[in-house]
């Protein structure tokens, strides 16, 4: 069973959500103009949407300077599950796919669907380096590249670390996949919330031409603040991944509005829209405000760069947000009739699957009416380690307040 930030909250009214890693700034302005104006004059809705997405496309090529094909999907969950469905099945002998973890588990889900689960290999970077991707990794991967490696996945920034992988690093693992010829998966969907994370995307699209296995998955889900809308793209370095991928897709997969809107938000930021300035501002500023309060208490604190933190607690913080939780959710006294817990936090309704949110300081948080993510089913990590996402200040205001009324 596979769980994702978001879920809790919507199934619990008035939660303060910073489980999923969404935009702090809402919805991208023209993207609710654009919204606004189909709603007035939806005449457009009754055509069929532009099964090749051409006007997308061309934007998106305008705005990443990117000479090479364009494949947009429902998101970059849909295109995860088309990209393993394509290159990640049949696979034989001593070959692997290839996910470096601790990441997004889609990718593992997308693979499962693809191939037999033993057929997918998990290279989990180490938590005393911060699970940052070492030149020891490295090694690690040239060796199991060797073995045979038809798909890979990783991400930069990581998540939930949120590590940047340095640009010469990454060309240095294009490069042996190219030799292996493995289809490498470069998830940058947080990489616009990391000025060094665009800049080595915008680099490695100078040298396309270098590494046609590779393709760069983004999507509008989180820099934009259209998780509903459901629009992701890949760039595809070559006509050689591009056009498997291209022939296997279903007809009119996005749809119109989700078309017309992504189009109106790439146009404003090619005209020179201050969203991603304003983001970039926020999102550091919040960072700094929610990790030095979590240092102060003793809690260890990545330095990411997505638009979320990951912490690890101490044993003695683990207890005292357990034994907060556990004060507040206890029998009260009987009264007028009536013997029942004073509050309910988030519980886990799978009792075979432990969930992440059955950690100590969600269970916490969720009495305060605020959800947060556990991270114990990420490879690598335990219930020690949680990732907040960095909303705007007045909520992450909220966050820290309650957070005192469990540390101190």
């Amino acid at each position: 069973m596979f769980f994702h930030g978001g879920t809790n909250s919507r199934r619990i009214d008035d939660y303060l959500d910073f489980s999923a890693n969404t935009s702090p700034l809402g919805v991208h302005k023209a993207a609710s103009k654009a919204l606004l104006a189909l709603s007035l004059d939806p005449s457009i809705l009754a055509s069929y949407p532009d099964p090749n997405c051409s006007e997308l496309k061309e934007v998106l090529s305008q705005y990443w300077n990117f000479n090479g094909p364009v494949l947009c999907g429902s998101g970059a969950a849909d295109l995860t599950q088309l990209i393993s469905m394509v290159f990640g099945k049949n696979v034989q002998g001593t070959a692997f796919n290839l996910i470096i973890e601790p990441a997004f588990s889609e990718y593992e889900n997308a693979l499962i669907m693809a191939c037999d689960d033993e057929k997918i290999l998990h290279l989990t970077l180490e938590e005393k380096n911060d699970f940052k991707f070492t030149d020891a990794d490295f090694e690690r991967l040239k060796k199991i590249l060797s073995g045979g490696v038809p798909l890979m996945f990783m991400a930069s920034p990581s998540n939930p670390a949120g590590n940047v992988i340095p640009f010469d690093t990454l060309v240095n693992i294009a490069t042996e996949c190219e030799k292996a010829g493995t289809v490498l998966v470069l998830d940058s969907c947080f990489c616009q919330f990391s000025e060094e994370a665009e800049k080595n995307v915008r680099k490695l699209i100078e040298r396309y031409k270098e590494f046609p296995h590779l393709i760069i998955l983004n999507a509008f889900t989180k820099i934009y603040g259209m998780a509903g809308l459901r629009l992701g793209y890949a760039l595809c370095f070559s006509s050689d991944v591009y056009n498997p991928l291209v022939n296997s897709m279903r007809p009119w997969t996005i749809s119109t509005d989700a078309q017309v809107t992504g189009v109106a938000v790439i146009r404003s930021e090619l005209e020179g829209a201050p969203w991603q300035k304003q983001m970039l501002k926020l999102v550091k500023e919040e960072r700094k405000y929610i990790s030095d309060y979590f240092k102060t208490i003793g809690a260890k604190v990545l330095k990411g760069e997505g638009n979320y933190i990951l912490l690890k607690l101490t044993d003695e913080l683990q207890k005292k947000a357990s034994d907060f939780a556990a004060s507040q959710t206890a029998p009260a006294k009987k009264k007028a009739g009536h013997n029942g817990p004073k509050k309910q936090a988030l519980v886990n309704s799978d009792e075979d699957t432990p969930s992440p949110f059955s950690a100590p300081l969600c269970q916490a948080l969720a009495l305060s009416k605020i959800v947060i993510r556990g991270c114990s089913d990420f490879y690598g990590m335990d219930q020690s380690w949680y990732r907040v996402s960095i909303k705007n200040h007045e909520e992450n205001s909220q966050l820290i307040k309650a957070l005192k009324k469990i540390f101190e």
